[in-house]
C-alpha cells in the first residue's frame, strides 16, 4: 500500500470517528457500507492490481488446467451472420465450486481480489492457485481484468466463457472486459455515471481494434438490495438506447457487494491492427491523444477529501475552475464511446483475409489509458524495439507537476480513453493524426522506431523532469 492510499483511508476513518455529517462523506460512507471502494484509486489512478505483480504470480503457477496469458483484448474468427454464445459463471474466489464448469476452451476472466492478498506477490499467487487448481476442463483465457476490493466477502470471479459457431469466415469479433477502475465518489452511487464508466471501458479496446458493427454488451453488475439493482438496470438500458447498442443482462453476480463491469464484443470485416512483428525500424509512434489526463480527477477527488487542498493547489497556479473544467472533460471521455476511433483505425486496416501494406496500412496499436508512459514499454516488448520518445505531449501541465511534485500520486502520465499508441510509416503518421484531429482527438507523433533487436525505451533529454519521476524501480524498460 502506498503511503497516499494510507492517508487516504486514514482520513475516511477520521471523519468516520468524527461523525462529520459533510455530503461527500455521507456518500463516501454510503459506498462503503454497500461493498465498494471509492477512493482506494486516487494515488494511483486505478483499481486494478499491479499487471507485474498479477504476471509473476502467474508465472509461478506451473500446473493447472486452466491457462491465463494476460493480454489487452481477445479474437476470435467472424463467421458470416453466426454470433458466438457467452455463458457466464460467478465464482467464489476462495472456492470456486468445480461442478459448475463449462467444457468450452475460451473464456474472458473477471476478478475481484482483497486488496491484502494482490499487493502481496507471494499471498496473489497463493491465491490464485487455490482458485484454479479444483477446474478440470481446459480453459484459455487471454483477456483478464482485475479490481481490488477492502471487504474479502466482495471477492469474487466471473468467467465469460465464448462458444462459437463453425460457418464461413469474413472477419473477426473481438472480446474485451473492465472492471470499474475510477470513481467519481462525488456522485451517489445509484448515479448513471458509475454503469456508463464500466460499459464504455469496455468498448475502449474494441475501438482501438477497428471494430465498427455487431456491439453487444453483457454488463456485470451487483448490489445489496433490490431498489439499487432496478435502478442500475435502469441506468443500463438508459445507456445502450442511447447509442442503440446491444445488451443481453445476465442479471445481477448475486454476491450481495456493489460492482460495475462489463464483457463486450464487436465485429470487423478488416485485419486487426496488430502486426507487431511487422513493426520497421523508422516507423512513427503516434499518440492518439495527450497523456495525462487522470491526475486532475485525482486531485479533484483530494480536494473533496480535504476542501484546504483547494487553497494549497491555488498557491501553485491551479485554479478550481481550471480543475472542474479538466475534471468534467475527463468524465465525458470515460462515458462516451469512441465510436470514430474505431472507424479511423479500421479506414488504415487491410480488408480481411488481404495482404498487408506498410504505405497504405498502420502496423499496430496498444492502449494507454491508465498505464500512461508504461505503455511505451509495453509495446517496446511487443514490437522487440528500441522506441526513442522525444515529445510527451501533456493534457494539464501544471497539474501534472505539482501532483508529481508533492508525490500525490504514482504516475502523472495516466491517460484515458481515447489515449493510446498507434505505429505507422512516416506518410501515413500524418494522414491518421488528421484524421484524428477531425474527431476532436490531440494526436502527436512522439517518437520513432529506432532499431529493431532488444525491448528498450528511449527519452530525450528535454522530457520534462516530472515524467522522470514517475520512472521509478525499472517498471519501464
Amino acid at each position: 500500500m502506498s503511503y497516499y492510499t494510507s492517508q487516504v483511508i486514514k482520513l475516511v476513518v477520521i471523519r468516520r470517528e468524527l461523525r462529520l455529517t459533510d455530503k461527500f462523506w455521507d456518500t463516501v460512507e454510503e459506498f462503503k457500507q454497500l461493498g465498494f471502494d471509492p477512493l482506494r484509486w486516487i494515488p494511483i489512478c486505478s483499481n486494478e492490481i499491479d499487471r507485474q505483480t498479477l504476471q509473476s504470480s502467474l508465472n509461478e503457477i506451473k500446473r493447472a488446467s486452466i491457462r491465463i496469458d494476460p493480454s489487452w483484448f481477445d479474437a476470435f474468427y467472424y463467421t458470416d451472420g453466426r454470433s458466438p454464445e457467452l455463458t457466464r459463471r460467478v465464482y467464489d474466489f476462495n472456492e470456486p465450486g468445480v461442478e459448475r464448469e463449462v467444457g468450452i476452451k475460451r473464456a474472458l476472466a473477471m476478478f475481484r481480489i482483497h486488496t491484502e492478498t494482490a499487493e502481496d506477490p507471494v499471498l496473489l499467487t497463493s491465491a490464485l492457485r487455490k482458485f484454479l487448481r479444483p477446474f478440470h476442463s481446459k480453459i484459455t483465457i487471454k483477456k483478464i481484468s482485475t479490481n481490488l476490493t477492502a471487504h474479502r466477502d466482495a471477492q469474487c470471479a466471473i468467467l465469460d466463457y465464448i462458444d462459437l459457431h463453425r460457418g464461413n469466415k469474413v472477419g473477426y469479433i473481438a472480446a474485451s472486459n473492465s472492471v470499474t477502475q475510477l470513481t467519481d465518489a462525488s456522485q451517489a452511487p445509484n448515479s448513471q455515471i458509475h454503469s456508463d464508466i464500466a460499459l464504455t471501458a469496455a468498448m475502449e479496446n474494441l475501438n482501438l481494434l477497428g471494430c465498427t458493427s455487431g456491439f453487444r454488451l453483457f454488463p456485470a453488475y451487483d448490489a445489496p438490495n433490490d431498489e439499487l439493482l432496478d435502478m442500475i438496470r435502469n441506468n443500463l438500458d438508459a445507456f445502450t438506447s442511447r447509442y442503440n447498442l446491444a445488451m443481453e443482462d445476465y442479471s445481477s453476480l448475486k454476491i450481495g457487494k456493489l460492482f460495475f463491469g462489463a464483457t463486450a464484443l464487436s465485429n470487423t470485416l478488416k485485419e486487426l491492427p496488430i502486426r507487431y512483428d511487422q513493426v520497421e525500424q523508422g516507423m512513427q509512434v503516434i499518440a492518439s491523444d495527450k497523456f495525462g489526463a487522470v491526475p486532475a480527477f485525482s486531485l479533484y477527488m483530494l480536494t473533496k477529501i480535504d476542501p484546504t487542498n483547494i487553497e494549497k493547489i491555488e498557491q501553485n497556479q491551479i485554479s478550481l475552475n481550471v480543475l472542474l473544467s479538466a475534471k468534467d472533460k475527463l468524465v465525458k471521455t470515460l462515458t462516451e464511446p469512441n465510436f470514430s476511433l474505431g472507424k479511423i483505425i479500421s479506414r488504415y486496416c487491410p480488408e480481411f483475409g488481404a495482404i498487408f501494406d506498410k504505405y497504405a496500412h498502420l502496423a499496430a496499436v496498444y492502449p494507454i489509458t491508465t498505464d500512461g508512459i508504461f505503455a511505451i514499454g509495453k509495446l517496446a516488448e511487443l514490437t522487440n524495439s528500441c522506441i526513442v520518445i522525444n515529445e510527451l505531449p501533456m493534457k494539464h501541465e501544471e497539474i501534472a507537476k505539482y501532483t508529481t511534485r508533492e508525490f500525490l500520486i504514482d504516475n502523472a502520465t495516466a491517460s484515458s480513453n481515447g489515449c493510446h499508441l498507434i505505429v505507422a510509416q512516416n506518410d501515413l503518421a500524418n494522414s491518421i493524426t488528421g484524421d484524428l484531429r477531425k474527431h476532436g482527438f490531440e494526436p502527436a507523433v512522439i517518437g520513432f522506431i529506432a532499431k529493431k533487436e532488444r525491448p528498450f525505451v528511449s527519452f530525450e533529454k528535454d522530457i520534462n523532469q516530472y515524467v522522470a519521476s514517475s520512472i521509478k524501480n525499472n517498471k519501464l524498460i
